[in-house]
């Protein structure tokens, strides 16, 4: 059994490693959502035309207009409730942040083993975490778009996402998730960029998520990268990857290695407790 795990880990690596861009292959579940993406990213695209692609897809709908009556984009309380209003209020790019939540829910749904979907849930959980305490920190600390990084703490993981997708087809890998763990850590950085790729993700995001292991120990945070990192602490969802993964330094011991004051930014997620939560049940529900 330990032989035949571990070959298949190694069937799985080449396979992975060998793989081009173009070979990438995504559930047909996904098709709909990646239209959706890539008629968002339209620079000409106005908000008439948008608000017709989200009314035309009815999950998409719902997350926009609750988002848009978060408290974090409606401090002043005013509900709104159509689709056209609630699309000003987010605006494009939360939209198209919205529509690569709906692609990674719908990879976390296709999973066919238990033991993949429960990674996948714990993995989902912690990727919304991240991007809702990216946005607060990119707001309350830096003069960075809030709204690129939430997108960029939205996709993170995006590629440990895919790799789970796949590893279906080799069984034998799944009876040992240490193994597991260990296996699609290795192949992580490298899946993850060709993925970012592959859906024509901006340059900035790309480099920004391949970053987001290691901190600058710049405060307050300089780039995409360093907030990804922040958020990855301070998230109250710990990774399943790095914690069945034993090479694994914990984040957080990183973080206090290379200068983080942890304090500081702590009392910015205290202070807008409400509004991170409102923006993970915008992400979630």
């Amino acid at each position: 059994m330990i032989q035949a795990t571990h070959e298949a880990a190694e069937a799985f690596r080449h396979a992975v490693n060998t793989a081009t861009v173009g070979e990438l292959c995504f559930p047909t579940s996904l098709d709909a959502s990646r239209r959706v993406l890539k008629a968002v990213e339209n620079p000409d695209l106005g908000m008439a035309a948008l608000a017709k692609i989200v009314v035309s897809e009815p999950l998409l709908s719902a997350k926009v207009i609750r988002l848009a009556n978060s408290v974090a984009l409606n401090p002043a309380n005013q509900t709104v409730r159509d689709v056209r209003h609630a699309v000003v209020r987010v605006g494009m790019d939360p939209i198209k942040a919205l529509s690569m939540v709906l692609i990674m829910d719908q990879l976390r749904q296709v999973q066919r083993h238990s033991g993949c979907r429960e990674l996948s849930n714990l993995l989902w959980e912690r990727s919304v975490h991240v991007a809702a305490l990216s946005y607060v920190l990119a707001k309350k600390l830096t003069r960075l778009d809030a709204d690129e990084v939430m997108f960029a703490g939205i996709v993170h993981d995006l590629g440990r996402f895919y790799l789970l997708s796949r590893v279906a087809d080799y069984p034998a890998l799944l009876e040992d998730t240490a193994l597991l763990a260990e296996t699609i850590n290795d192949l992580a950085k490298h899946t993850t960029k060709m993925v970012l790729e592959k859906l024509n993700l901006p340059v900035s995001v790309v480099e920004a998520v391949l970053a987001s292991r290691r901190y600058s120990g710049s405060m307050p945070p300089a780039t995409l990268g360093d907030v990804l990192f922040i958020a990855g602490v301070l998230s109250p969802r710990r990774d399943p990857f790095d914690e069945l993964d034993a090479r694994v330094i914990p984040m957080a011991n990183s973080a206090v290695t290379l200068g983080l004051d942890q304090s500081m930014v702590a009392e910015v997620v205290v202070a807008s407790g409400d509004e991170i939560y409102s923006i993970v049940i915008a992400l979630e529900s």
